[in-house]
């Protein structure tokens, strides 16, 4: 092997070492020095109770749009697509199906989609570790190396799988981020 491929091997497995850490502590896996205890999931096995509206979950029109959103796209699961231009909104993974994404600058990307699953059948990359990554479903997305996640490094592209409970928390806080931003640009 050349060393620009060895470079680029470390350089991906750097990577996803870093997102299965960051992976981890947004799901409470494991913790972080000095987090407050609200920040880390507790060890207990007994279930969270339900969030309370606050300052962080946004005001009613936050809540009224996550449920809005719920209305119109029922699911147990859904697929959260990051690219360079952020977070896109999550998909309702109901039904098979195949989600085609090309970005400006010719990556292209192609993902199976099924009930509560999904994986990336193809990719113009040139390393295809997203494609050989397989299946993410609800019932290993627990026990993956790359856990609920498929990563394309040189598309700059993640895919989530992610349940109903966290698709709200997601929802309400892009929102929550999105009215105030409005709020910051009105004030101007």
């Amino acid at each position: 092997m050349k060393k620009r491929d060895w470079i680029l091997i470390c350089a991906i497995l750097a990577m996803a070492g870093v997102l299965l850490c960051a992976g981890l502590v947004r799901r409470g896996r494991i913790s972080v020095p000095g987090a407050r205890p609200a920040e880390t999931a507790s060890a207990s096995a007994q279930p969270a109770e339900p969030a309370q509206p606050d300052a962080a979950s946004g005001s009613e029109a936050v809540r009224e749009a996550v449920a809005a959103y719920f209305e119109e796209y029922d699911a147990e699961s859904y697929l959260v697509v990051t690219t360079t231009n952020g977070v896109h909104m999550p998909i309702p993974l109901s039904e098979e199906n195949e989600l085609r994404l090309t970005q400006a600058d010719g990556s292209e990307n192609v993902i199976h989609i099924d009930k509560n699953s999904f994986y990336m059948a193809s990719s113009n990359c040139d390393n295809q570790v997203c494609v050989h990554e397989g299946e993410v479903t609800l019932e290993n997305r627990d026990t993956r190396v790359m856990l609920n996640m498929v990563i394309c490094l040189p598309h700059n592209l993640k895919l989530e799988l992610l349940t109903r409970a966290e698709t709200e928390a997601l929802l309400t806080e892009l929102y929550a981020h999105s009215e105030a931003a409005g709020a910051l640009a009105g004030a101007d």
